[in-house]
Order: C-alpha cells, then structure tokens, then sequence
C-alpha cells in the first residue's frame, strides 16, 4: 500500500486542479462574459422600470430583473468559484446552501413568467373579464415567492454528497456537481419533479402563446378590413399590447430553452467520461450545462429588441444624460442645439 503524506497529496490535487483550470479556460471566460454583461443589463432594467407602479407588465418584469441580477452577482461567482476549485471543494453546506437559493430563484422566476403569460393571455384573448391590478399582482408576485423558497428547502435540507473523483495514488477530489450516482433516493425524487414541473409549465406557455397568437391573428384581419375611427385612436394601445406580448413570448422562450440543458443533463450525460473527453467536447459539455445563466443576462437585449423607449433610455444612462420622462411642447425649439441642462445619473 503506498504512503503518501499532506504534501504529496496537496499536490496531487493541486497538480489536477491545475490541469481541469486549463480545460476550462473556455466556461471560464463564458462565465466572465456573463458576469461583465449581466450586471450592468439588469442594473438598467431595475433603473429604467423602477416606477413599476403605473402598471402590472412593469411591475412583473422589475421583479424578473431583480432576480437576474440577484443571479449574476451570486450565481455566476459562485459558478467560478466551483471551476477553479474543481476538485478542491471541501464545504457541503455551502454547496448545499447556495444551490437551494439558485433552485429557489429558478423557480420563483418560472412562476413570475408563468404569471406574466397568465396576463398577457387574460389581456389578449379575455379582455372583457377580471384582470389582475396592481394590488392583486403584489399578492401573486409574494406567492411566487413563497413557492420558490418552499421547494427550494429541499436543497438545502437533503444530504446531497459531494461528487467525488479518484485522482490517484489513494487522492480522492471533491466538488460542487449536480451527480446522481452516490445521491440519495429522496434527492433525485426531488429534482425529478422539478423537471416535471419544469417540462408542465413549458407545455402551459407553449399552449397560452399558442392561444395569443392565435387571438392576435382574428383581430388583425378584423382591423385590416376597415381602419377607421375609434379603431385608429386604439391602433397604438393595440401596438403596445402587442409589444408587450412580444417581450413575454420572447423571455419565456429563452427561458425554457436556456433552462432544459440543467434539467436534462443527468439522462443525457449519463455514461460520459469526462476524463476521456477531448478538449472541445469537455469546454462545450460544461457551458451547455450553465446555459441556463444566459436566461438572466438576456432579458435586457430583448427589452431593447422591441422597446424603442427603453432602447433610447439605456442610451442617455451610458452617455450619463438624465431620462426625459415625456416630451413636452416646448422641446422641438431646444432640440436643434445641444442641451445645457443634463445633469449625470
């Protein structure tokens, strides 16, 4: 049997951790990226929506972009962290502790765009019935909330071990990995009905969309045989109804396809050898299974895709100009010569 003393063994590990940092050189710089992107995109959604209260689309999306940030400035780190500790990552309880806050925040962000999509629907294809209002909205945003922690508990309380790897020479190393070979039972029951409830609710927008577009498409060749009166003073209302639907199709697609690799990573990497995997399949595997991070970076390019407002808003905060609530009568004559008057935010 061979000895091998803390030394040796320190550096065995080190030694690995070493070579699994340079395969990941590319997941790395990923996840620098997203950090670098992230941050900065959400912090213009909070800043931008930040009076949420004229109306419930904005309140839903500033909670959508709390969350995002709340993601990048906890999640990506913690993601770094776990890569250049690969296999060094000796504490369970802030393994478990971080993960349950991410499932947590996963899942209050599929209820909070469920809840999004409910609205759009309601607004589109039910117009005449009851709709959510300011008030209500606050109650189902706390629900979504509380569902979240609730089922997030569970990461938190069971005993997930740690993955490990036999490095050699009696070395084992450990990390902070989604593995359900030496997980318990209870562990992987949970995070089977988080992918039914994942795969549910995706069925759910698919089939409300579905319905929208559809209603969408009624009223447009409605309103194409005759433009006239009252029906042009409501072509903007129905432009905007229509831009908001855009934006929550659009954030809940990117969502359910940024999402499904994390859910779906345990069947299809089963039987895989990383150590036997060449440089490129090893890089691509381990960003596919955080692409679920681009969910909370992206949402502020879609924002800026089809809102000409919030696109012009994020241009006077770069170039540190005040926000121009409206336009008022008198701006047309001060718009031919520079202003004096911007102030920096």
């Amino acid at each position: 049997m061979d000895n091998i003393t803390v030394m040796d063994f320190l550096t065995k590990e080190d030694h690995t951790n070493k070579l699994v940092r340079e395969r990941l050189l590319a997941p790395i710089v990923y996840l620098i990226i997203v950090l670098i992107i992230g941050i900065p995109g959400n912090t213009f959604v909070l800043i931008i929506y930040r009076n949420y209260n004229n109306n419930v689309y904005r309140k839903i999306i500033w909670t959508v972009g709390a969350l995002d940030l709340v993601f990048c400035m906890i999640g990506t780190p913690f993601n770094l962290g776990r890569m250049f500790n690969y296999y060094n990552f000796k504490s369970l309880r802030a393994c478990q502790v971080i993960a349950g806050m991410l499932d947590a925040g996963i899942i209050t962000t599929a209820h909070l765009l469920m809840l999004l999509s409910v609205h759009r629907f309601r607004q589109v294809c039910l117009p005449l019935g009851r709709q959510l209002t300011l008030t209500t909205v606050s109650y189902f945003i706390a629900g979504c909330f509380a569902i979240g922690v609730i089922l997030g508990i569970p990461q938190v309380a069971v005993l997930q071990p740690l993955a490990t790897t036999d490095l050699g020479n009696n070395v084992t190393g450990y990390s902070c990995s989604v593995g359900w070979k030496d997980s318990p039972q209870s562990w992987k029951n949970y995070n089977t009905f988080l992918t039914s409830i994942f795969l549910l609710y995706a069925f759910i927008l698919l089939v409300l969309y579905i319905l929208i577009g559809r209603t969408i498409q009624i009223q447009n060749k409605k309103r194409k045989k005759g433009l006239h009166g009252k029906q042009l003073q409501s072509a903007k209302s129905t432009n905007d109804s229509h831009k908001m639907t855009k934006i929550a199709f659009t954030v809940s697609t990117v969502f359910a396809f940024s999402y499904l690799p994390l859910f779906v990573n345990e069947w299809a990497t089963k039987g895989l050898n990383e150590k036997k995997m060449d440089l490129f399949t090893f890089s691509l595997l381990k960003i596919v299974q955080r692409a679920y991070l681009i969910n909370h970076v992206v949402n502020p390019f879609i924002y800026a895709t089809f809102d000409r407002r919030f696109r012009h808003q994020v241009k006077d905060l770069i170039v540190c100009r005040r926000m121009h609530k409206e336009k008022t009568s008198d701006t047309d004559s001060s718009a031919t010569k520079p202003s004096t008057s911007a102030t920096s935010v």
